[in-house]
């Protein structure tokens, strides 16, 4: 993790070095990523590196696990939350896919942690990656719970949530997939692919994983205006 050092950098230093470790690790493996590259774009010497994290490991699992995913809530938490969970919950999927499109490195990032031909201490970080996600996501079908949302009599939250990450994970993944012929390295590093994966695409797919989660879920009451508007 960042030293203190690191973090007492001021902050057009500190963001161009954060910078060019995304670009690096985004287009290089873990094993051909070059520290050196990484220290000379951000215009520091390569002793100084040292002095902010333990080893290119503690960069590489810092941006992974703490920078990436902090990127993509603050992506995804400026849309324009209807307080109706189901609404919420399809514009939390559509927006995880739109992070996709238009922070193709920070996706790339993460997408190399869960490669099997990475390396083993770097395969390693894809558990804990999933695991973040999996509690972010728990947390948001929680309020569901609570809202009244989700008919929950026999329900395991910890369950569903598995469940429901693998639709909209895994699982929406693989259709978006076969909709754009590709494969995941392809659509990252095509801007033309993500292109295709447009709003109107993106919201269609959102809209067809949460119906299936909410039939299974067990939904109470009827659409509201807002989600019949969105049919």
């Amino acid at each position: 993790m960042p030293t203190s050092t690191f973090f007492a950098l001021p902050s057009e230093r500190r963001d161009r070095l954060v910078r060019e470790a995304i670009r690096e690790f985004s287009e290089r493996t873990y094993a051909e990523a070059s520290l050196s590259q990484i220290a000379q774009r951000s215009r520091i010497p390569k002793g100084s590196f040292y002095q902010y994290f333990a080893d290119k490991l503690d960069l590489y699992r810092w941006l992974v696990t703490e920078e990436a995913p902090r990127h993509k809530r603050d992506f995804i938490g400026a849309g324009n939350p209807t307080g109706e969970f189901w609404a919420d919950l399809e514009a939390f999927v559509e927006r995880s896919m739109a992070f996709l499109v238009e922070h193709p490195r920070l996706a790339r990032l993460t997408a190399a942690a869960a490669d099997p031909a990475a390396s083993a201490e770097v395969r390693g970080l894809h558990k804990a990656i999933c695991e973040a996600g999996i509690a972010e996501l728990r947390v948001l079908l929680s309020q569901g719970v609570a809202r009244g949302a989700i008919r929950s009599p026999d329900l395991d939250l910890d369950v569903a949530t598995r469940l429901v990450a693998a639709i909209v994970g895994p699982g929406l993944t693989d259709v978006v997939l076969r909709e754009l012929k590709a494969e995941l390295h392809e659509v990252l590093a095509s801007d033309s692919l993500r292109k295709r994966l447009g709003p109107t695409r993106r919201r269609r797919l959102a809209h067809q994983a949460v119906l299936l989660i909410r039939s299974g879920l067990g939904a109470t009451g009827k659409m509201s205006h807002h989600e019949r508007e969105s049919l």
